[in-house]
This record gives C-alpha cells, structure tokens and sequence, in this order.
C-alpha cells in the first residue's frame, strides 16, 4: 500500500510522524471502515493533522500530538467481528492501539497518554494539552465524517491511498 501526499501539507508535519507513514502494518489500517465513510487511517490522519495544528497554534508540543494523534486508533481488527477482550470496544481499543504503538514505534510516555485518554468521558481524564487536543479532534473529525464532510487531509485529494 502506498500513500501519496499533496503538496501543500506542511513538511513539518510530514517530518514528525514519516516513520509512520511508511510503516506498512500502520498503513494496514486503511483496510478498515470507520465512521461509516471513511477508513481508520483517513480518520487518523485527520485527527493527526488538526492536533498537530491546533499544538503549533497554541504551543504545545505539535509532534507529540501529531503522533497520538495518528496512532490513537492503531488496532488491527474490525470490532463488529470481535474484540480482544470482553470490554466494549470505546475502552478496549484505546489500550490495544497504546500497546501497538509501544511495540512498533518509538512513542513518549506523553504520546501513549493521549492515546489511551483519547476516548474521554468514557476513558480516563487526559492529562496533558496534547491529550486533550487528541481528544477534541478526534469528536471533531467523527462527527464530520459521519455526516461526510470533508476535513482537514481528506478535502480536495490531498491524500490518496493506493495499493502497491
């Protein structure tokens, strides 16, 4: 699977979360739906990029919320076919993309804290800026894509994602 991005992202952003980006198990996520019309990795990327933006706007640290942001729904399974354990999938999911974050990136005990609190009120409290902007972003960008809006990544081609 490859990943083609426009242009006009910043390469600010592309530089703090390449390693992701090009990670094949991480691409693996466009395979799932999410949201109804989009895919886990579109919707990732979204709440990448407007955390990222939204850190830089406010001083906070941008790359610490671009990464979470990116890898805070990193889970490879379809949860309508069964979850790894018997909790409901709002707070399964937060700690099985923390665990497979921690195993294939190098994420900060920050980036790890914004994914496992990003499911907030239904997970624990965040605890730092860029856990609350994850937070944020991620209610903005599922609303939107659930009434199919284009936002952030997402508008006008700026990614595409082909099969290799």
């Amino acid at each position: 699977m490859d990943i083609t991005l426009s242009e006009d992202i910043d390469p600010e952003y592309l530089e703090d979360v390449s390693d992701i980006l090009t990670n094949r198990e991480f691409l693996a996520l466009n395979c799932f739906k999410h949201h109804y019309a989009t895919t886990r990795l579109m919707h990732s990327m979204n709440v990448s990029y407007i955390s990222w933006l939204l850190a830089k706007k406010l001083g906070c640290d941008a790359k610490a919320a671009a990464r979470a942001g990116l890898l805070h729904d990193f889970f490879l399974y379809d949860p309508k076919q069964g979850r790894p354990s018997r909790e409901l999938q709002a707070f399964c999911h937060p700690k099985v993309a923390a665990a497979n974050s921690k195993a294939t990136f190098d994420i900060t005990e920050k980036e790890k804290e914004a994914i496992l609190s990003h499911m907030f009120p239904l997970g624990p409290l965040p605890k730092t800026q860029e856990a609350w902007i994850i937070t944020g972003a991620d209610k903005l960008c599922a609303c939107v894509e659930v009434f199919h809006i284009g936002i952030a990544l997402t508008r006008s081609g700026r990614v595409v994602v082909s099969a290799a």
